[in-house]
């Protein structure tokens, strides 16, 4: 049984301001090649299918075109989509009885009866190879879960093992039950690596929505996973994978790989991993890849850059963000860098700015106490002392006379 894996596609994010319709095209593109060559028997989506609960008219529209070209060249194929914590999983399941003619499973939101017991049994799918009606392989369709979806008190941990232990339970009670797992979920897994800043998943400060794989490897046949944006492992588990993003969702994420997971599964529930990778459409550019330039340095970085042609293919301009070093304010640097960024190949995305005070090895001996207090000074007597602490010398007279002016306009 050939499963690909892929997850968090973010459909109708915007990227500073910056449509994404033309680069998730490319990626869609790109995936029905792929499943073209591969001849998959499932695909699963692992969540965060959409950016955000309200997704746009244009981006549903690109979303089920998709489908339909899936469904349509792939008749043999089971395509499973689970919700991630960015969708809506109600939206995502309004046509749920139509797709599920066209071998389309959708699993956004828990169902419960009246007495609030949840119906487990409908997150278990056997899944048949393409030509064949006799099932080889169960995927556990687990949507996000949210604090409502299991019992009161009970932490993210065990709320996983909580519908785990039940979903094995009822899967005993089938003819399926000696076959291989698949588990389709969305959550962040411990160890799982993330960026240390700028990180996109929305987790939960202090990791209370941390999850311990405990034996998932071992207790299932593969675990296919979303929600962390960069491909991998998880911990020592080779069975338990993210998929990662197919597009970076920050800066922080612009030297991840992407690529979907092509899954093996023999009959013995024996598994074999392979990434295919993908290169997006555009790529993201970061001046300078570490560190900062000053502003001279940045404005000669810019107008190294390649002009933009008419007859370029804008859409796939790559995105840039610039990060400046001030000794002091540059109060018309903005509006330079616009001037040059006009004119250019790229879709300059922001300017992200910091100082730096020349230092020197008296600077804690002389640096001047302040001994009076706010009520006692001036405001121009406050605004040189974080000037100077900040740039690490005075502030120019013109500035003085600047913010003076301003003080005094309102005094009047």
């Amino acid at each position: 049984m050939k499963i690909i894996h892929t997850a968090d596609w973010h459909l109708g994010n915007v990227f500073h301001r910056h449509n994404r319709v033309a680069e998730h095209r490319h990626f869609f593109g790109w995936l029905r090649d792929t499943i073209v060559q591969q001849q998959p028997d499932a695909l699963i989506v692992s969540g965060d299918i959409f950016d955000g609960p309200n997704p746009a008219a244009e981006v549903q529209r690109l979303f089920y075109d998709f489908l339909t070209h899936l469904s349509v060249e792939h008749p043999g194929m089971s395509i499973i989509l689970i919700a991630g914590n960015h969708d809506s999983g109600a939206r995502l399941e309004a046509g749920e009885e139509l797709l599920r003619l066209h071998n389309i499973f959708v699993r956004g939101t828990v169902w419960k009866d009246a007495e609030g017991e949840t119906y487990f049994e409908r997150m278990i799918l056997p899944l048949a190879p393409r030509g064949s009606d006799t099932a080889e392989v169960v995927c556990y369709a687990l949507p996000f879960l949210r604090p409502a979806d299991y019992p009161a008190g009970l932490s993210v941990q065990d709320g996983l093992r909580h519908y785990l232990t039940n979903l094995d339970k009822r899967l005993k009670k089938t003819a399926f039950k000696r076959l291989p797992v698949v588990v389709a979920a969305h959550f962040y897994a411990h160890g799982a690596l993330i960026q240390a800043h700028e990180h996109s998943e929305r987790l939960v400060v202090g990791g209370q929505d941390m999850v311990e794989i405990d034996t998932m490897g071992k207790a299932y046949a593969y675990v296919a996973l979303g929600h962390i944006h960069r491909p991998q492992a998880v911990g020592n588990c080779a069975n338990v994978r993210y998929a990662g993003s197919p597009l970076a969702l920050s800066f922080s994420e612009r030297d991840y790989k992407r690529a979907v997971n092509l899954v093996e599964i023999d009959t013995q529930g024996n598994v074999e991993t392979t990434s295919l990778f993908y290169t997006p459409l555009c790529a993201l550019i970061s001046l300078p890849e570490r560190g900062a330039l000053d502003p001279q340095e940045a404005l000669s970085r810019l107008h190294s850059l390649p002009d933009a042609q008419p007859d370029d293919d804008r859409e796939a301009y790559p995105y840039v963000e610039m990060n400046i070093r001030l000794a002091q304010p540059e109060p018309e640097l903005r509006r330079r860098i616009g001037e040059i960024i006009e004119h250019k190949a790229v879709k300059f995305c922001r300017i992200t700015t910091s100082t730096y005070r020349e230092q020197s090895a008296q600077d804690d001996t002389q640096r001047p106490a302040v001994e009076n207090s706010l009520h006692s000074q001036t405001p121009i007597d406050i605004a040189k002392q974080y000037y100077t602490a900040r740039y690490g010398n005075e502030m120019p007279e013109a500035l003085v006379e600047r913010f003076n002016i301003a003080v005094n306009s309102i005094d009047k």
